[in-house]
């Protein structure tokens, strides 16, 4: 299978790039970066699939350069505004398009369970935290703001608490606060690896599905 890769100059991108030449049933068709918009416009988009960890800006150039290419997409780009957030989803009329927050393997696991928790704890307070890297932007991340949407859908108070220290990959956790007692969910990320294992997997499923807008829950 041919992958193509845009942002592959960054951290994320630079890790599916290897993991593609590691792959016996991969190979890199383009490695395009995210950040030089004359490399994106001389893209030849010759491939499979497409898996994206570049910005919101690129994913929007590369849609238009797609403009009657049904190239399937993993995009792992977050970020994005509601409007562009629309256009995404619209491609799936389009395309095969797959779109998520975090493509950790495990990491849909570990949403079921903490969903599953909150439901058999309503009376506990939620408080969903995340630790990444000193250079990544003090908002929180799109998985952190997914679990919050999911975790408070009936109304729940959910809390956050973000953290930025040092090269951390990534961690995740779900506190429960039952007053007497607490439960934490966590899944650590031991490196980028993770990420770009998981985009890579799911580009692999992607391939041969109907045109749609997909989600990591809807792999199987």
């Amino acid at each position: 299978m041919r992958v193509a890769v845009l942002g592959a100059g960054g951290k994320v991108g630079r890790e599916v790039v290897a993991q593609i030449g590691a792959a016996a049933d991969l190979t890199l068709a383009e490695a395009i970066s995210g950040r030089d918009g004359a490399a994106l416009a001389a893209a030849g988009f010759d491939a499979d699939v497409l898996v994206d960890f570049s910005t919101p800006a690129a994913v929007m150039d590369l849609l238009d350069r797609l403009a009657g290419n049904a190239l399937p997409l993993v995009i792992g780009t977050t970020g994005f505004s509601p409007d562009q957030a629309a256009r995404l989803r619209a491609e799936g009329a389009r395309r095969p398009i797959l779109i998520g927050a975090n493509f950790t393997l495990g990491f849909e696991a570990f949403r079921r369970a903490g969903l599953m928790l909150a439901a058999a704890l309503p009376g506990a307070g939620l408080t969903v935290a995340e630790t990444y890297n000193a250079q990544k932007k003090p908002a929180a991340s799109g998985t952190t703001q997914g679990l919050v949407a999911d975790l408070s859908a009936d109304g729940r108070a959910v809390g956050t608490e973000i953290h930025r220290i040092g090269d951390t990959p990534g961690i995740n956790k779900l506190r429960f606060d039952l007053g007497v007692a607490e439960i934490s969910l966590t899944l650590t990320v031991a490196s980028r690896a993770a990420y770009a294992a998981g985009a890579l997997a799911a580009a692999r499923w992607l391939v041969g599905q109907p045109n749609g807008a997909y989600a990591p829950a809807d792999i199987s």
